[in-house]
This record gives structure tokens, C-alpha cells and sequence, in this order.
């Protein structure tokens, strides 16, 4: 049951760019990674994210982390949510009390010192409190960091990304970062904002409903579509494209529309050579000569 909880609160995807609905962006970090100065000869896991800030045992991990919002400028942010998914705490379901802080000079993981911490402004943009299951099965958190990706749109500040910093007493907590082998668990940003302008020919118009059911779902799942708002009852050559968090088609399926009735076609859950997907989070849509359908996630579960 924990397991499918987790699944369901990871509806949103992790893996890439991509534009769920009209005004909503999903972005994974550019770079992400942890300093620790303690342990000089102790390379950091390239795969993990640790905070702590514990004398005890002489941890003093950072996390750092950055995404490239350059095609967000001048928008308006309405929100902005960090997700990160939490695998380990010490002790077991432990809490780290964390602040975020505003990064200062440049960096990128290929290049900073693992073992040199990063310079940053001291003005607290959010504390945030990771507790509770993350020793054996993990959980998802979503921190909300809309101040500071509004302050870095304006310009306001120079987009350096920021450190994640623990308060003074607390141990561990280990995120997965994007170098993680399952894309599913990677962190991401989901920003919800009004673009300074919209291009007309850049987006376009939704024709069809679609949905699928159940969502997740282990052996089947139906995907029905209405295409009521076609201008005629002509059959038109379309093809549901079902995709991967990393945005690599994984399946595509051929078929013919009208507006006269809803259709429905059953996926399996395999792809275009007829192997099992692995479990995690798909992306669907309808797509014509014509028209594309808004984007809908789904849940695979193995």
C-alpha cells in the first residue's frame, strides 16, 4: 500500500521539459549535487543528494541545486514547487530541519569541488521540515520556493541556483538526484505562470478530450478520447503517442477518428515491440494532422 501511495503521489513527471497544460512547465535540474568538506578523500555519491548538519558524526553535507528558466523570462511565477524523493533518514523517519539560501557565484556539477561548500546570499527564501517514512520505502516532498523563481525570472537575482542547508543539530536526509538509474525518482520543478506573451502558432488548441482509467494502473488501462468538437463526421488518420519521462516514444498506436461517437482502445503497458514497461510515469496525447491533444500523465505499476 505504501508503495502505491508513493506512485500516486507521483503523477507529475520527472523527467523532462514539457508543457502538461497551457501554463504549466516541468523541469528537471541542470545540475544537482552535495558538497561535503569533511571528508576530502571521500568522493559524494553521484546519484544521491545528503543534508545534515551534525557534529556527532562530523557530517556537514549541502545540497546544491539548479535549473535553466531562461525560456520562463518575464513571466508572471503563480506558484513554483521543488520535488524532491527522499529514500533514507537517520534516524529512520527521522527530521531535517533545512533552509534554503539564494546561490552566488558560478558553478555546474562537472565542475565545482565536492569538497569546497558554495558561497551564497544569507537571506532565508523558505525553511522546510523533511520528516516522517524516508528509512525503507521513501517519500515524495514538495517544497514550495515560488519567491525565489519569481525574484530569479525578474531578474532580481542572478540565477545560480540554491543550497539546501541543514539547521544546526539535525542528521541526514538522502534525495535521489537526476543522476539516479529510475528517471521516475529524479527531482524536479513544477511551475505554474503566465507568459509575458503567447506565441499563437506555438501552441495548438486542444480538439480532443482524452483520459484514461484506471490511473495508475498494473495490467490494463482504457484510454477514451471524444473528438465531438471536429468540425465533420470524416474519418481522420490519428495516433496516440505514448511516452517515457526521459521524452523517448515508447509506444504509438495508429487509428482512426470522427466526431460522431467516443472511442476507447486498451493499452497493455508495453511498448512498440511488445516488452513489459517498466514501472513509473508516462505521458499520452491524440495527435492528428489537424490537431494535438492536451498531455496526460499515467502510472505504471509492476
Amino acid at each position: 500500500m505504501k508503495n502505491y501511495l508513493t506512485l500516486v503521489l507521483t503523477i507529475l513527471i520527472m523527467g523532462f521539459t514539457v508543457l502538461a497544460d497551457a501554463d504549466t512547465i516541468y523541469l528537471e535540474p541542470c545540475d544537482d549535487m552535495y558538497t561535503d568538506v569533511e571528508h576530502p578523500t571521500t568522493p559524494p555519491t553521484s546519484d544521491q543528494l545528503w543534508v545534515a548538519e551534525f557534529s556527532g558524526a562530523n557530517h556537514f553535507e549541502r545540497i546544491m541545486i539548479q535549473f535553466d528558466l531562461s525560456e520562463l523570462e518575464n513571466a508572471t511565477i503563480e506558484d513554483a514547487t521543488l520535488h524532491l524523493y527522499r529514500f533514507f533518514s537517520c534516524p529512520m523517519m527521522g527530521t531535517t530541519v533545512t533552509d534554503f539560501y539564494a546561490i552566488t557565484e558560478e558553478w555546474s556539477e562537472e565542475t565545482w569541488n565536492p569538497h569546497t561548500h558554495i558561497q551564497y546570499n544569507p537571506y532565508v527564501w523558505t525553511s522546510f521540515t523533511f520528516s516522517g517514512t524516508g528509512g525503507n520505502y521513501g517519500i515524495w516532498f514538495a517544497v514550495d520556493i515560488t519567491s525565489l523563481v519569481q525574484a530569479w525570472v525578474n531578474s532580481q537575482l542572478e540565477n545560480h541556483g540554491f543550497v539546501i542547508r541543514a539547521q544546526t543539530g539535525y542528521k541526514w536526509s538522502k534525495f535521489y538526484s537526476k543522476e539516479y538509474t529510475n528517471p521516475n525518482l529524479h527531482p524536479y520543478i513544477e511551475i505554474n505562470y503566465t507568459p509575458s506573451a503567447v506565441d499563437e502558432n506555438a501552441l495548438i488548441p486542444p480538439a480532443v478530450n482524452i483520459e484514461n482509467y484506471p490511473n495508475p494502473f498494473i495490467e490494463s488501462t482504457t484510454i477514451s478520447f471524444s473528438a465531438t468538437s471536429l468540425s465533420s463526421t470524416t474519418l481522420r488518420q490519428a495516433e496516440i503517442k505514448i511516452y517515457n519521462v526521459k521524452g523517448n516514444l515508447v509506444k504509438n498506436i495508429e487509428l482512426q477518428i470522427s466526431n460522431s461517437e467516443p472511442k476507447d482502445l486498451i493499452w497493455d503497458g508495453t511498448d512498440n515491440n511488445g516488452n513489459k514497461l517498466q514501472t513509473g510515469i508516462y505521458l499520452y496525447h491524440l495527435i492528428s494532422n489537424d490537431f494535438v491533444s492536451k498531455t496526460k500523465k499515467i502510472v505504471l505499476i509492476r
